[in-house]
């Protein structure tokens, strides 16, 4: 390699496969019309949009649409709807979840702990899947205007200078911070981990460059 070559501003460098990434802005070209620079982003509207907010796809979040009685080993013995579930506050500053059953419900969810609503049985549910403990929310205003944002953080999680992690509005499929736990997104992450370990198992083919050449002159065969 030639002296030249290291002043050479645009060589290869190490970090490339980063820095120059196309969802990475980059520096600002020069407009051709006037010379001056002009910035440019490689990315178009709809990439910049942030994806929507599902707790399908946002494991941090509750799935409270219905609420569940579970049996000693997670299984769900009693599905109710949410319009149907009564918050009570603790004075230790707890939660807990109240819901009337049906006869046939109550044979089902076999004795939970019941407690005395009037002329009703109220009885203890939970969330088909409860909220993260670490998984917490502040709500500002957006660059002091009437728009209103949400920051997301993991307080499992922070970074080299000590804060929690943010979550911004990315997707989280799966996490083992995650408390209670979520059985289905650990799912996700063994069944990952399975394809990941059989495909580096996986021996690598060799390339035949001379059969390739043939391949591409007509007539021939390799």
């Amino acid at each position: 390699m030639g002296s030249g070559d290291l002043t050479d501003v645009e060589r290869p460098k190490i970090g490339d496969d980063i820095y120059q990434h196309p969802h990475r802005p980059q520096l600002p070209v020069m407009d051709p019309q006037d010379g001056m620079p002009r910035a440019i982003s490689p990315l178009s509207m709809e990439d910049s949009k942030a994806p929507s907010l599902d707790p399908e796809t946002f494991v941090c979040m509750a799935q409270d649409e219905e609420f569940v009685i579970r049996d000693y080993w997670g299984d769900i013995l009693v599905r109710v709807h949410a319009f149907l579930v009564r918050r009570k506050l603790s004075e230790d500053g707890s939660e807990d979840w109240l819901a009337p059953l049906t006869q046939e419900q109550h044979k089902a969810a076999g004795e939970p702990i019941a407690l005395t609503g009037g002329k009703d049985f109220l009885y203890g549910v939970e969330p088909l899947r409860p909220q993260c403990q670490h998984y917490k929310r502040v709500m500002t205003d957006f660059e002091n205007t009437d728009s209103k944002g949400v920051e997301r953080v993991c307080t499992a999680q922070r970074t080299d200078s000590g804060e929690f992690l943010s979550l911004r509005d990315q997707r989280v499929y799966a996490c083992e911070h995650r408390s209670p736990r979520d059985f289905v997104s650990e799912e996700r992450l063994r069944k990952f981990d399975e394809r990941a370990m059989a495909l580096a198992k996986k021996p690598d083919e060799e390339w035949d460059g001379e059969a390739a050449l043939a391949a591409l002159s007509p007539g021939k065969t390799p």
